[in-house]
């Protein structure tokens, strides 16, 4: 399934402001349940969606680096897209990291941050086949 991404900084805002917390070694979560009715540039926001975006800070990495990183949070969200409730507005957000975490790290914490954030089961199984343990 193909998510609808966050774009503009007062949708990023309002999900860093309004949503839940949850936060791992190398990635944080933040997500925000969209209430019934929001509008964006003057059209409403389909209720039945997930809107997600993806963040990488500046300090350690380059933009290679970055691009590697929202490119690995990506795919591995998409591994977990179809079993999460709909309705939500998320933002990952790669952490202080010197250097690039793996694909599999990332798909775990990505579990985990979802588990934490209560938008997944603990006992759920990724698209992939591989069981998401803590």
């Amino acid at each position: 399934m193909k998510f609808v991404p966050l774009r503009f900084n007062y949708e990023f805002s309002r999900v860093y402001k309004r949503g839940r917390f949850a936060v791992d070694k190398n990635l944080s979560l933040h997500a925000f349940r969209r209430p019934n009715g929001l509008k964006h540039n003057l059209t409403l926001v389909p209720s039945n969606i997930n809107r997600v975006g993806f963040c990488a800070n500046k300090k350690k990495l380059g933009a290679v680096g970055r691009n590697r990183v929202r490119r690995l949070m990506r795919e591995a969200y998409r591994c977990f897209a179809d079993d999460l409730p709909k309705g939500y507005d998320m933002a990952f957000t790669l952490r202080n990291c010197t250097e690039i975490p793996s694909y599999s790290t990332v798909h775990k914490e990505i579990g985990s941050l979802l588990r934490k954030a209560g938008l997944l089961n603990s006992s759920m199984e990724s698209k992939d086949g591989s069981t998401i343990l803590n």
